[in-house]
């Protein structure tokens, strides 16, 4: 923390921010918990928020699996911000009216907001929430990830003015002077054709075009190169529609899932997200190099605009 905060300071002849933002190593384990406390005499008394993650990724390098923070920090002198704790139990339903959400969160629409939510997938649908901001607050901006490194309720940390929580989510709204743009790439390659979801029953796709996945599988299989085959595996991805009137679907028009398996005795598919019947999918493999280009494609057309951004949060995977 005293190097990552050093490193900050270096770029600035008096550290005072505003808010600071932190990702910390999931191998700290609980000592995680210190970390508020441990940064207070670098930055102040300005909002902390992070979480534990899998991953690092800042100044110009990325850890997997190794020790570390990643820290940003900003002056926000003329925007307004606040963090909540959510936990699942106490999260309004989808069918909520709006006036409940601005009650919770006691933010109104007229602050005309933009999100980050970091939440714990093990006791938070981030999924579900998102869907109930987007409602409540039509045309706001949410980024934002989930916790990672571990798996088991519980394990994961999560803090905000001051205090550190196992379960749940974080959700920082940034108002005023302030704008929050979001560039989305997916990291993934189309591979086979658009699909309609002829039968399904939660996240499990029973008929694809009126025939078993695993059918369309096999045969999708065969018509790889060696390299694809290769990614088949572990980077096989199911691409879910986005909503809304197309002629055609094409890269960026997706949603990305995990495929988690196939049912051996009816060869229907596992998929990890809710699928509903006649949406469209196709087929889709991590890829590196697509992942590459289609960030800096994304990011080209981003700062087209001309106005340079202060800083960037990086939410990969």
């Amino acid at each position: 923390i005293a190097e990552a905060a050093g490193q900050v300071a270096g770029e600035r002849a008096s550290l005072r921010p505003d808010l600071a933002i932190a990702f910390v190593s999931a191998a700290y384990g609980s000592a995680i918990e210190k970390l508020p406390q441990l940064l207070r005499p670098h930055i102040g008394d300005c909002l902390v928020v992070g979480c534990s993650a899998g991953g690092l990724i800042g100044g110009g390098s990325e850890e997997e699996d190794e020790p570390g923070v990643a820290l940003l920090c900003g002056r926000l002198p003329d925007a307004a911000l606040a963090c909540i704790h959510l936990e699942q139990s106490t999260l309004p339903p989808l069918s909520a009216s709006r006036e409940i959400w601005w009650r919770q969160l006691d933010l109104g629409p007229e602050s005309a907001p933009s999100f980050i939510l970091m939440a714990d997938p093990a006791t938070l649908d981030a999924e579900t929430c998102a869907r109930g901001i987007d409602r409540a607050y039509p045309g706001s901006t949410v980024v934002g990830g989930l916790t990672s490194g571990v798996l088991e309720a519980g394990a994961s940390r999560l803090f905000a003015n001051g205090q550190v929580h196992r379960t749940g989510g974080l959700l920082l709204a940034l108002s005023g002077n302030v704008a929050v743009d979001p560039v989305l790439a997916q990291g993934c390659r189309a591979i086979g054709d658009p699909l309609f979801v002829t039968a399904c029953e939660g996240n499990l796709i029973q008929e694809l075009d009126g025939r078993r996945p695993k059918d369309i599988l096999t045969t999708l299989f065969t018509t790889l190169d060696e390299a694809d085959r290769d990614r088949f595996g572990d980077a096989l991805c199911i691409g879910l529609a986005l909503p809304g009137p197309r002629q055609t679907v094409g890269a960026g028009d997706f949603l990305m899932r995990n495929v988690l398996g196939l049912d051996p005795d009816t060869g229907a598919l596992w998929v990890g997200s809710r699928v509903a019947p006649n949406a469209i999918v196709q087929f889709h493999v991590r890829d590196a190099k697509a992942a590459s280009q289609e960030l800096e494609e994304r990011l080209a057309f981003a700062l087209s605009g001309g106005i340079a951004p202060a800083a960037a949060l990086l939410f990969a995977c």
